[in-house]
């Protein structure tokens, strides 16, 4: 399956967890979801919204940037990656603050769940919004985190609807457009 790039039609049943199996296992192991939808994609990384995500909607949502050729930890990436990561990773949270109305954005770069898998944990970034009012979480704390098999994992937690997603594809190819990110897309061979 071909997953539509930015400022493409984005179809409504995209269903960007068919696009690579090492992306399934990627993040089998760090999110309990296998179903994901795609809110950006590059040469370098895509951005998914899970449907089952670590933190609820109304607590300011959950994204994760994916790297699509895996590796162990950031250190790995190239320059260029490098310059990509930070980029997408700057864009999309703050198209988070414009489009969902957080109060705060925690950059999480987490894999413990992933250490026993085969190949080991796979560098990721999880986004995850801080609304003013928590339901789950405790203002002005750290994201608290169950066990990867907790059952609030599995359904209970709201994921970002499809009016959230496809407002912030939109906001994401907005910034991208910006000089500064411009710039960082240029420098990173994108």
């Amino acid at each position: 399956m071909s997953i539509p790039r930015l400022g493409a039609a984005h179809p409504a049943n995209c269903n960007c967890n068919s696009i690579q199996n090492g992306l399934t296992v990627l993040l089998c192991d760090e999110m309990p979801d296998t179903g994901r939808r795609c809110v950006y994609e590059d040469r370098y990384f895509q951005i998914v919204a899970p449907e089952f995500p670590l933190n609820c909607r109304e607590d300011g949502g959950h994204l994760v940037v994916v790297k699509k050729e895996p590796v162990t930890d950031r250190s790995d990436l190239t320059w260029q990656e490098a310059v990509a990561f930070m980029r997408i990773s700057m864009a999309a949270g703050k198209a988070m603050y414009d489009v969902l109305g957080i109060e705060r954005m925690n950059y999480e770069d987490l894999g413990n769940w992933g250490l026993d898998d085969p190949g080991g944990a796979k560098m990721h970034l999880h986004l995850f919004g801080r609304s003013r009012e928590q339901i789950h979480q405790i203002r002005g704390q750290h994201i608290s985190l169950y066990s990867k098999d907790h059952p609030i994992y599995k359904g209970h937690l709201k994921a970002l609807t499809e009016d959230d997603l496809a407002r912030l594809r939109a906001r994401v190819g907005e910034i991208l457009a910006e000089p500064k990110y411009a710039k960082m897309a240029e420098l990173a061979e994108l």
